[in-house]
């Protein structure tokens, strides 16, 4: 079967990745640059809407699933009942509205719209905040779209559209330090369009309690998301409940090792894991002589409690990817969609020498081409075809 699907494969991954190259290329040459995400966003789901699966892919079973939801009837006391009991029912409402649309293929499309609509918006709102040189603008985008992600959002359609809201809710909490009344809200979307976006959310809450709120509001803060904690328990406890139980089975299978696991998948997180810790490591050791003791008092107000998350988060997720594969490597996702602020907080920083960073660019510009390559020929992305 591989064999046979070989040559539109090749056209697939070879389309993807000649379009990232003119699009990072193109970032460097032209000054209105989040125009051109825009455009490339509606690339990428275009992608999606010709996109052909396999047979047995994950988005073959979801069109079922899809065309089951898009039948019932949002003012059926009983459509309702179903969809509240199927675990993820945010999930379910997706469904239901873009299984109404006409076509299949508009579920691929608009969730890469939204999807990487919401990654890139990381990009743009941070470079409204500082500096940004456009040649960093590219080279956090090609570290990103190199991990080759597109398949699991036009495919597997919940868990990246869940990652990606969660990315973002913990951007604008940790980094622009909104209030979390606004964000709290789209967390609970995200926990319940896919359990491990709901892994995810329990985790950063467990963090924003201890750790991911500073200043005069800390306590009214914390008990504000200590409230939220309650209050979602209560509503929403069997939520939690079949969430652990499916963690349970994905570990209950690992162990029996009849559950999924692909090597290449394994080693593309691994190096995004590991790249991570290499720049927190950096962010806590590396400071300039000249500048970058004011700087890292200034920084570690600013943006400690974003960078003591991606700690807690990267080294949480380096034990369970060893421990059950499909728990961390789906939560190594959301990794690589905040290393894209992570990288630019660096890169914009006094606290480091030109020269330390001239060849941080490099080490990325390297790491995003072993990453691409391996995508393409032996990643999850080497199953787009369009025929």
């Amino acid at each position: 079967l591989e064999i046979m699907y070989l040559i539109p494969r090749i056209i697939g991954v070879g389309i993807y990745a000649l379009l990232l190259i003119i699009v990072y290329y193109l970032i460097l040459r032209t000054k209105r640059w989040s125009i051109l995400l825009n455009i490339y966003t509606i690339a990428l789901a275009f992608m999606g809407f010709f996109y052909v699966p396999m047979d047995g892919s994950d988005l073959t079973r979801i069109y079922p699933v899809l065309q089951l939801y898009a039948q019932y009837a949002l003012d059926d006391p009983d459509s309702w009942t179903a969809i509240m009991a199927s675990g993820t029912p945010m999930a379910a409402l997706y469904y239901h509205v873009l299984g109404n649309l006409g076509d299949e293929r508009w579920l691929p499309f608009v969730n890469a719209c939204l999807t990487y609509g919401l990654c890139f918006a990381l990009l743009k709102s941070i470079c409204k905040r500082k500096q940004v040189l456009k040649k960093d603008v590219a080279l956090v985008l090609l570290f990103f779209m190199s991990r080759g992600l597109l398949m699991m959002t036009i495919a597997n359609i919940r868990t990246m559209l869940s990652l990606a809201i969660v990315a973002y809710c913990i951007y604008k909490l940790l980094v622009e330090r909104k209030r979390g009344i606004k964000y709290f809200p789209l967390l609970i979307v995200a926990a319940l369009i896919h359990t491990v976006g709901m892994a995810a959310v329990m985790i950063f809450i467990i963090y924003y309690i201890l750790k991911g709120n500073k200043g005069k509001n800390r306590l009214f803060t914390t008990l504000g998301a200590f409230i939220f904690v309650v209050v979602s328990y209560v509503y929403g406890r069997n939520y939690i409940h079949l969430a652990i139980d499916k963690g349970g089975d994905y570990l209950a299978y690992s162990q029996a090792s009849t559950g999924y696991f692909y090597i290449w998948e394994f080693i593309l997180s691994l190096i995004v894991i590991f790249v991570t810790l290499f720049i927190l490591l950096v962010y806590y050791l590396k400071i300039n002589r000249k500048f970058g003791f004011e700087e890292y008092k200034k920084e570690r107000e600013e943006y400690g409690a974003f960078m003591g998350f991606m700690l807690f988060f990267t080294l949480i997720d380096l034990a369970a990817i060893w421990i059950e594969f499909n728990i961390g490597w789906r939560l190594s996702w959301l990794i690589v969609i905040l290393d894209m602020p992570l990288l630019l907080l660096v890169l914009v920083s006094k606290r480091y020498p030109d020269t330390f960073k001239y060849r941080l660019r490099n080490l990325i510009k390297i790491v995003s081409f072993i990453l691409l390559f391996i995508a393409c020929i032996r990643g999850d992305l080497c199953s787009l075809k369009f025929v």
